[in-house]
């Protein structure tokens, strides 16, 4: 049992030396080559352009995206990727103010160690971020994705869990009202119904007179003609007994010639 205890020890030792291994370094060629593609997307695609301008380029398409870098800059991209890098950009300038340089440059290998992530920081008007690149480790250094990430202050920060706090607590009570209002509306259906109940009767009983009106010239067409046909049966049965009919009817005899 204890060795067997001492081999399951083992086998988890095993599977953990890979976490505790050291991160691979990039190659220092390669790092100079990565740091100067974030610094030409930054200062040569990002900044020149405003928001306008970024919008009408990014909705020319992935695809003309990846044509443009390949032939103004030398450089293969994922044109999906960079049009969100674009959309990134815009919304963080608008937060952190007009770019006015570019910090530090990292480059390091991915967590699956087949690709690069490439960290910028930039500098703004009113406040710093990180532009991140992913790119992968192949020959051309495709550019898969880019992204500026704000730095939000401590006092940003809970602004903005106040302001997430606030919404979320207003947004409860807008709901708690309306099922409050929904709940006092019940107390008006019993009088809907009652007053369709009391509009039923009155509807059957026009109609059972309607019916009855209708119906009555019919009767008295009947009791017509049965009383014809008892004065017919009455002026016959006098015939044959040779007396005269009380209802004035005559029966004659049909002879064949």
């Amino acid at each position: 049992m204890k060795k067997l205890s001492l081999l399951l020890c083992f086998i988890a030792c095993l599977f953990c030396l890979p976490a505790c291994a050291p991160e691979k370094p990039v190659d220092p060629d390669t790092k100079t080559v990565l740091q100067n593609m974030s610094a030409s997307i930054i200062e040569g695609a990002f900044v020149p352009l405003d928001a306008e301008q970024s919008k009408q380029l990014t909705d020319m398409g992935a695809e003309y995206l990846e044509y443009v870098f390949e032939n103004a800059m030398r450089m293969k991209v994922d044109g999906n990727g960079m049009v969100s890098g674009f959309d990134s950009w815009t919304r963080g300038i608008e937060e952190i103010g007009a770019y006015k340089k570019m910090g530090e440059t990292d480059a390091r290998y991915n967590s699956k160690g087949d690709g690069f992530v490439v960290t910028t920081a930039v500098v703004c008007e009113r406040g710093t971020g990180v532009v991140e690149l992913t790119i992968k480790d192949d020959l051309n250094h495709t550019v898969e994705s880019a992204a500026l990430n704000v730095d939000y202050t401590f006092g940003q920060k809970m602004q903005k869990a106040g302001l997430n706090t606030l919404m979320g607590m207003g947004t409860v009570f807008v709901v708690l009202i309306i099922i409050m209002i929904v709940i006092s509306c019940f107390n008006f259906i019993p009088r809907i119904q009652a007053a369709f109940a009391k509009e039923e009767p009155q509807e059957r009983t026009e109609a059972v007179e309607k019916a009855a009106v209708t119906e009555a010239p019919a009767e008295v067409i009947e009791e017509a003609d049965d009383t014809e046909l008892i004065a017919v049966i009455s002026a016959a049965i006098a015939a044959y007994e040779g007396a005269e009919s009380p209802d004035g009817y005559v029966v004659r005899s049909i002879r064949r010639r």
